[in-house]
């Protein structure tokens, strides 16, 4: 392709199309006007008569022949869908109880660690029912050390006891907290007059945020005091609502909760109310921070398939203890493919658990299996569908076997075409850039590495769809692998936006762009050095749907004149582009510069 002299623009002297020159010799068949009107035909009578009666009786005929393939084709499918629907249905099945039992595992995980440390609060009330005296500081201190509380007990904010003072502070009150270690605790309450004072006189390990904590009144809270009393009157450990722990001195603050064991006078559970009112003692208890307790419980896990919400009762934000995730929870249940609600009932107290499949879930999914026997099973049914025709198509093989032949000679000629003239400007775009190169670069160290790095540009160019796998590629990268060679020290300017290409329109533009690109150098803006170059490309929107429009503009080159034939490089841009493309092209041949313009559609450009 060239835009010198007017004899070879775009011209090669010895790549003539015989492809091309082959169909335009040969006489036309679609448009040919007998007498008769389009798609009738005459019998011998000169009675016309449609000429779609006969193809349907051909059509028919086939079908005929082809009965029993078409009914064993017919018969696979059937049971191949069949099959799709009911592996979809156990596949289904299948993930969900996969869900399931995973959920089931993380609840009976939250159970059981809670049941554990209701354990541990039943050994503490264990220590003060074995005392007639008053437990002091330094046996409960000692009770806890041997627990291990951090160690064994991971998520546990402390453990400690709440007594239920005899005179609301008073001389009685000081007494026993003297015998119990602790003499001149100061309690803090916000109870009315009349109402009992339970100050917390023990807690373990006694750290910088559990020291808050000593001499609170937890029954002057009303959430506290809810799960203190019917833990009192029930003789049972019982679980608080939701709380801010006194203990959340510092920054990052948890949602809380606390678990009370009800101690008695006596050790053992009185036999009524009234009873254990009167003979209450205090309460050991254990206070939570939630996210601290979850990470606890579910530490060690290497690959959780789970996100979850716990939540204290009914699903609300406020009454939201722990979530394992981030970002928003109706986002993370859209995305979802598996999702479910459970109820615990934990020391007397509710919590609602959402659960979440993660996106690793799905990777332990059958469903990954159902394609590849759906495609084994069209495979088979097309191999026994295939084979019951073969004998059909033996019949009609003799009658292919001429038109076959025919066609994959006209298309090898083409291929050998195309492959000629191909080489031919690969070695002239070679023989360019060499020629540039040794001409401009004076150190034969510095001209060979420039050579090479050029002749890669062009190799990349070619290459650029099979190293992608022909799944396309963008436009910007294939124009810039393209014009590589041609860019340093030149005025060339590669502009537009982000525009994805088909493998279609890939290879399509590619070869246009190549032959541009060639004929630029050999004849063009790119064989001077004053030569400048412009390939842009724009979107344009219209009411019948978008279109991309490239537009190649060479400036400041030889002279051009429009040449007196079209060569193969043309008939490639002007024919073969516009009927791949379903585009309109057009080549200028400006005095100026040549110039090329392409509009093909946007619906298949992304």
């Amino acid at each position: 392709m060239d835009t010198s002299p007017p004899g070879r623009a775009l011209t090669d002297s010895n790549s003539s199309d015989p492809g091309a020159e082959a169909a335009a010799s040969r006489p036309s068949t679609g448009a040919s006007f007998s007498g008769a009107a389009p798609g009738m035909a005459r019998n011998g009578a000169g009675v016309r008569r449609p000429a779609a009666r006969s193809l349907a009786a051909r059509w028919l005929a086939r079908l005929a022949a082809h009965r029993a393939a078409l009914l064993v084709l017919a018969l696979g499918l059937a049971a191949t869908l069949g099959a799709d629907v009911t592996l979809t249905r156990l596949a289904a099945a299948k993930d969900q109880e996969r869900f399931d039992n995973v959920v089931a595992q993380s609840s009976e995980q939250i159970t059981g660690r809670l049941d554990t440390y209701r354990a541990v609060l039943r050994a503490g009330a264990g220590l003060f029912a074995a005392r007639p005296e008053p437990v002091t500081q330094a046996e409960f201190r000692a009770f806890a050390d041997r627990l291990d509380l951090p160690g064994v007990y991971p998520g546990i904010q402390g453990l400690g006891f709440s007594l239920r003072t005899p005179d609301r502070g008073g001389p009685a009150t000081q007494r026993l907290l003297a015998q119990m270690g602790v003499p001149g605790l100061t309690l803090r309450t916000a109870a009315a007059p009349g109402e009992e004072v339970h100050a917390i006189v023990f807690l373990e390990p006694l750290d910088r945020r559990n020291q808050t904590a000593l001499g609170f009144d937890m029954f002057a809270d009303p959430v506290r005091r809810a799960a203190m009393a019917e833990a009192r009157d029930t003789g049972r450990a019982v679980m608080s609502g939701k709380v801010r722990l006194v203990q959340e001195i510092t920054g990052g603050a948890q949602a809380g909760f606390l678990l009370y064991q009800p101690v008695y006078r006596g050790g053992a559970v009185p036999p009524d109310v009234a009873s254990r009112r009167e003979r209450l003692q205090g309460f050991v208890y254990a206070p939570f921070r939630a996210d601290d307790l979850l990470a606890g419980i579910f530490r060690g896990q290497p690959h959780p398939r789970l996100d979850f919400a716990i939540y204290d009762g009914p699903v609300t934000p406020e009454n939201l203890l722990h979530r394992s995730f981030s970002g928003s929870e109706a986002e993370l249940a859209r995305r979802a493919s598996h999702t479910t609600r459970r109820t615990l009932r934990l020391a007397d107290r509710n919590w609602t658990l959402v659960f979440y499949a993660r996106p690793d879930f799905e990777l332990g999914s059958s469903r990954g299996l159902i394609w590849p026997f759906i495609v084994g099973g069209l495979v088979a049914t097309l191999l026994v569908a295939a084979a019951t025709a073969r004998e059909t198509r033996a019949r009609r093989a003799a009658e292919q076997e001429v038109a076959a032949r025919q066609a994959l000679e006209d298309q090898r000629q083409l291929l050998i075409a195309e492959l000629n003239h191909r080489v031919k400007n690969t070695l002239s775009a070679v023989q360019a850039i060499a020629a540039q190169t040794i001409g401009r670069d004076g150190d034969p160290r510095a001209a060979r590495a420039a050579f090479e790095a050029r002749l890669l540009a062009l190799s990349h160019a070619h290459d650029l769809l099979t190293r992608e796998r022909w799944q396309g590629a963008q436009l910007m990268e294939l124009a810039a692998l393209e014009l590589a060679p041609y860019r340093r020290g030149r005025n060339v300017v590669i502009e537009g936006p982000a525009t994805s290409l088909s493998p279609d329109q890939c290879v399509a533009l590619a070869m246009a762009l190549h032959e541009l690109t060639t004929n630029a150098a050999k004849y063009g803006a790119l064989s001077t050095a004053a030569g400048a170059l412009s390939l842009t490309w724009t979107h344009q929107s219209a009411a019948s749907g978008g279109t991309l429009e490239l537009l190649w503009r060479e400036r400041g080159g030889p002279p051009v004149a429009k040449p007196s034939r079209r060569g193969f490089g043309l008939r490639l841009i002007e024919q073969g582009v516009a009927r791949q493309l379903r585009a309109e092209v057009e080549v200028l041949f400006q005095p100026e510069g040549l110039a090329c313009r392409i509009v093909l559609p946007l619906a298949a450009v992304t």
